[in-house]
């Protein structure tokens, strides 16, 4: 008899024990998703941006099962955007694309900040790189960088930069270049980046630093000329063109990238899911072609080798910008 009591004893302290452990294990979201997603891009419609989120967006539909739509916040060179996404509901349903600026220069450009870029967000899945194109106005009296770089010493002509913001990577990539080639010029930030080229097109700001999404249309046209890339290696796109280390400019190497964020917190087996589709889809011989013809050098890393990556950038571009001395209060 005492034999049975103790037996049912311990069967009870078991189921007890059981259901303490299952309270106190977070909830891993087995049906995710189970209902219309967002992704947030912190820029505006019909940059590089906006595209890789609609892209990202299109892919998670198709192989999640479920809508992702596209959030539009820009603003503040991703800022703005990131901040939304920072104080998101940290289930899954808020996603964000995160760059490189918005994720390691705004940190050292910004007096103050309306998230924390190392604790706020869970690195989800790396998309790619993106190297810019250094382009001038079809009427600047120079096709190649040596002839550029004279043109402007020479101080016959004013020279403007465009870019889509107060210190995001245009911004900086245009300061670093002054710093390495000894020119001077003024940046004029936009609201957008298509607005920067607009205004590059249109001759009002003679050079810009932008993306092969923004730019290749404009220079298969004739409305911009390519100078060089600012990136480890030629693009496929422009063959002819040749990069900024090529012609001696070196500490331009390193190309801005582009990442799905979310909220810091996220599930952990939310972030799996979301980062073997992102991987799946960058797999995609239709998606990966339409990337890579916009410029987009693709590359996938697990969740944790994105975090890695990040620190990494961190320590390389913080001495950059600090030596730059663009500040932003």
């Amino acid at each position: 008899m005492k034999t049975r009591v103790k037996n049912r004893f311990i069967k009870f302290l078991y189921l007890i024990i059981l259901t303490v452990i299952s309270l106190s294990v977070p909830a891993q979201n087995p049906t995710y998703p189970n209902r219309v997603g967002k992704i947030i891009a912190p820029y505006a419609p019909g940059g590089a941006v906006d595209s890789l989120a609609r892209e990202i967006a299109q892919a998670y539909t198709t192989l999640l099962g479920k809508t992702f739509v596209v959030e539009n916040h820009p603003g503040a060179g991703g800022n703005i955007g990131l901040s939304v996404l920072a104080k998101a509901t940290n289930d899954g349903y808020t996603l964000g694309i995160g760059a490189a600026n918005m994720l390691v220069t705004n940190r050292f450009l910004y007096s103050s900040l309306p998230f924390d870029a190392g604790k706020d967000f869970v690195p989800v899945a790396f998309i790619g790189r993106v190297p810019f194109i250094l382009v001038v106005n079809a009427s600047v009296q120079a096709d190649n960088l040596k002839d550029l770089i004279a043109l402007m010493k020479s101080k016959n002509v004013q020279f403007n930069y465009g870019s889509s913001g107060m210190g995001n990577t245009a911004h900086l990539f245009g300061e670093l270049f002054k710093l390495k080639t000894g020119v001077s010029m003024e940046h004029i930030p936009f609201k957008s980046s298509g607005e920067a080229v607009q205004e590059v097109v249109a001759g009002r700001v003679q050079v810009q630093f932008g993306t092969p999404v923004e730019l290749l249309p404009q220079i298969a046209r004739g409305a911009v000329k390519a100078i060089a890339v600012a990136g480890a290696q030629r693009l496929p796109s422009l063959p002819n063109v040749p990069t900024l280390g090529e012609l001696g400019i070196n500490g331009f190497e390193s190309p801005t990238w582009f990442g799905v964020l979310a909220p810091a917190g996220t599930p952990p087996n939310v972030v799996a899911i979301l980062n073997e589709a992102t991987q799946k889809a960058l797999g995609q011989a239709s998606v990966k072609a339409r990337l890579e013809q916009n410029g987009v050098q693709v590359q996938t890393m697990k969740s944790e080798e994105f975090q890695d990556f990040i620190n990494s950038e961190v320590r390389k571009w913080e001495p950059i910008v600090r030596a730059s001395g663009a500040h932003i209060n």
